[in-house]
């Protein structure tokens, strides 16, 4: 993914989660970004909620095997 696409999905992750309160499980942002015309398979957005939690953005919290609570932390 070029430096500018990635870019844009990680500002349309962070004002979807803004938007949504702050908090999101994973599957509820990957519908939300979708219903917003933004096509991320599942493996893209974990990239990106990777590289945004390295950045101090986000905290990502496993709740069971196959839910992640997706936690907005900066301003």
């Amino acid at each position: 993914m070029p430096l500018n696409v990635k870019s844009e999905v990680h500002s349309a992750i962070l004002e979807t989660l803004r938007r949504m309160g702050g908090k999101a499980l994973e599957q509820n942002l990957l519908d939300e970004l979708r219903a917003r015309g933004l096509e991320l398979m599942p493996e893209m957005l974990r990239q990106a909620l990777l590289k945004l939690e390295i950045h101090d953005k986000v905290r990502v919290m496993s709740l069971d095997a196959e839910r992640k609570l997706i936690e907005l932390i900066e301003g």
